[in-house]
């Protein structure tokens, strides 16, 4: 199985970590006893004055503040290691591969997507390489007009379906050089245009042309991808060997890593963002990469979160400060950014190669093989903070929910009924200052919908999987949180197939990474546990967390709880745990073990640890709105429902389901065109 489809497994697995279930056995978290002796609250940093120097971290050892062990910090009696710190910093380093093992030939982590960016050593290492003569000819070899000229997109479903488009593209090239070769007099522009002339031969010279663009295309992306080493014999594991034209596994799987190195956010297909982003030159995207990785740092040591998300808001976000005077708010990630970078002297690509050369020390006392590294610490003159900055600051949230559907999403058919959104969920900050409700971010988040369950008789139903609505408090933040399975999980959707030796290829193990913790778990790299303070602090087990499944975030829906793209999951609780007093709980051991037979194999599996505890001295709230309920049914359906055209058998008197049929509800009339589609169906 491909990385691609191992991390699509961990999206579909996450979403029973969130919102109640009868078969699962809630473990309690960590409690803080009160006694003479407990910890006092951590006090928030201080914060740098506009103009004052503020340092950063550019070492290869960085984490997020999230990942620290504490100890220096007001209020911490001792560090309590945070273990998997060296974890992230090892897969920055790419000192090790996703499953732990030391990197094999020409496997990298591109991860940045998934919230752990490369070390600044690990993209010097990338712009040596492209540096070498023989990667710049290849560079300079690829069809960049027949890659600028293709305005169309290539996506890949499935084997079959790419060798039969490649195959007929092929063939109307033929017949097409055919014609031309019958048509002597005329040019091969003429020729064409005759058969175009034509009614009956139109259609296929217009998808003739089509398939010569698209299989143009695909060869100069896959050229390349060859030059990159993501394709051919310097590539990992599978993609040796590709077909020149044909959109393959192989080159779909290499693309999607190409993706990821340069922080796109997309499916592994060919167009927009990404046709665009293959044209550019390396050194280019190289830097923009640098001023990813700066934002990060910057992000992290400042203590600011205002990345200019909330631009896009309809009413532009303004305060007003002390002197009664209006002010935007600020994108201070980017303008801290670019003071570092103008700082570091770094505009160009050739600064940057000019300044990781210079900052690039012997670290081998200090580094695992006595790697070369970047030096550790820089300064920059801080650019000037709004005035609702401090210390501790008054921070809340609103999770808007968007548009609702409740209605059953199929039909009696089972066919899939098109429930149209049109305003998605986002979740939102805000400072309270000064009488003021000031937004400081705003990023699309998930709700629960319509989702599959197997129940104890085997067979799937479906369930609405709600986001629970009103006022909530987030006490717990957990870094490197720990999904436990609950017993009603298939043991078959515990397992994945990998390749960890080449020499065996493919096996059939468990699938800890979706339990974590690690950036791949069903709760990312980080998260916050909703609790409901009308209840005394019910724990519906819903929660706002990371993720790697950014296409759930971007279209589809969760199992209740509010999933974040990995680095906001980050940059928000790092920026909670630098502005609020918090006591650091540190490490909840655990010692889950399970044991199961899947096709007469015996497979197991063990946790240790639930995740590193943070517990806010001042809970958070977080306010979920209802959202605008679209279709006919205004409350969500509690029991579960039967999915049309599927035999489950006889009914019993213990079945919930029997009684329970889909209603009949048409959708209103402007979704009869709508083009989202049926929400995922995932267990």
């Amino acid at each position: 199985m491909t990385k691609l489809a191992v991390w699509c497994l961990a999206a579909l697995l996450l979403p029973a970590g969130c919102g109640r279930s009868s078969h699962r056995r809630k473990p309690k978290a960590p409690v803080t006893r009160s006694s003479a002796k407990a910890p006092s609250p951590t006090t928030a940093p201080p914060v740098v004055p506009s103009g004052q120097q503020q340092d950063v971290d550019l070492g290869d050892d960085w984490a997020p503040f999230i990942l620290q062990d504490g100890g220096p910090n007001p209020g911490d009696a001792a560090a309590k290691p945070n273990a998997y710190r060296a974890t992230f910093v090892a897969l920055a380093n790419e000192r090790v591969n996703v499953d732990g093992l030391p990197p094999r030939r020409g496997e990298h982590n591109y991860l940045e997507v998934f919230g752990i960016p490369p070390t600044l050593s690990v993209l010097r290492a990338r712009l040596e390489d492209d540096l070498q003569p023989e990667r710049q000819a290849c560079y300079r070899a690829v069809d960049a007009p027949g890659l600028r000229a293709f305005t169309g997109t290539v996506a890949y479903l499935d084997r079959d379906r790419a060798r039969r488009d490649y195959q007929e593209a092929v063939r109307d090239a033929d017949w097409v050089d055919r014609a031309v070769g019958a048509h002597i007099p005329f040019t091969r522009q003429g020729t064409i245009g005759l058969l175009r002339d034509d009614p009956k031969t139109r259609g296929r010279v217009d998808r003739a042309l089509r398939g010569q663009a698209r299989v143009r295309a695909v060869q100069a992306a896959q050229a390349r991808l060859v030059c990159e080493g993501l394709l051919g014999p310097r590539a990992p594991y599978g993609r040796n060997h590709f077909t020149d034209g044909m959109f393959d596994l192989p080159t779909h799987e290499a693309l999607a890593d190409w993706e990821r190195k340069n922080d796109v956010f997309g499916w592994g297909f060919l167009g927009g963002e990404t046709a665009a982003g293959l044209l550019r030159a390396p050194a280019d995207l190289h830097l923009e990469t640098f001023k990813r990785i700066l934002a990060e740092r910057v992000a992290d040591g400042a203590g600011i979160v205002e990345d200019g998300s909330i631009d896009r808001l309809k009413v532009p976000a303004i305060y007003t400060d002390q002197a009664g005077e209006s002010h935007p708010v600020p994108n201070l990630i980017a303008a801290h950014t670019a003071a570092l970078a103008t700082a570091l002297g770094v505009a160009t690509p050739d600064d940057l190669l000019h300044f990781l050369r210079a900052r690039t020390v012997d670290d081998s006392e200090g580094s695992e093989g006595g790697a070369a590294s970047v030096a550790k610490l820089a300064h920059y003159p801080a650019p000037p903070l709004p005035p609702y900055y401090a210390g501790e600051m008054d921070l809340s949230v609103e999770i808007d929910r968007g548009d609702i559907w409740y209605d059953f999403p199929f039909d009696a058919h089972g066919k899939p009924v098109v429930q149209r959104r049109e305003h998605f969920p986002h979740l939102t900050l805000f400072v309270n200052w000064n009488k003021q409700h000031i937004p400081l971010c705003r990023w699309r988040t998930t709700i629960g919908s319509w989702r599959s369950e197997v129940q104890a008789d085997g067979h799937i139903y479906m369930k609405y999987k709600n986001s629970d609505v009103g006022p909530r408090l987030w006490k717990n933040i957990v870094a490197g949180p720990v999904w436990i399975p609950p017993e009603s999980t298939p043991a078959k959707d515990l397992l994945v197939r990998k390749v960890l030796d080449r020499n065996v290829g493919p096996v059939t193990v468990v699938n800890t990474d979706v339990m974590g913790p690690g950036f791949q778990s069903a709760y990312g790299l980080v998260m916050a546990i909703h609790i409901d303070p009308k209840r005394g602090g019910f724990d519906n087990q819903v929660r706002t967390h990371g993720s790697v499944d950014y296409t759930s975030i971007a279209q589809r829906f969760s199992h209740g709880c509010h999933r974040l793209v990995n680095n906001r999951a980050v940059r928000l609780f790092d920026f909670v745990l630098r502005h609020r007093r918090f006591i650091r709980q540190g490490n909840y051991p655990i010692d889950v073990r399970r044991r199961f037979v899947v096709d007469e194999q015996p497979y197991a599996f063990q946790l240790k640890t639930r995740g590193y505890y943070y517990e806010l001295a001042r809970p958070i709230p977080v306010n979920v709105t209802e959202g605008r309920i679209m279709g006919a049914v205004q409350k969500p359906i509690a029991t579960y429902v039967r999915k049309p055209g599927v035999d489950y058998g006889a009914p019993s008197s213990s079945d919930a389901a029997t009684s329970m049929t889909p209603p009949r509800l048409e959708p209103p009339a402007e979704s009869a065109t709508a083009a989202e589609g049926a929400p995922e169906l995932g267990p």
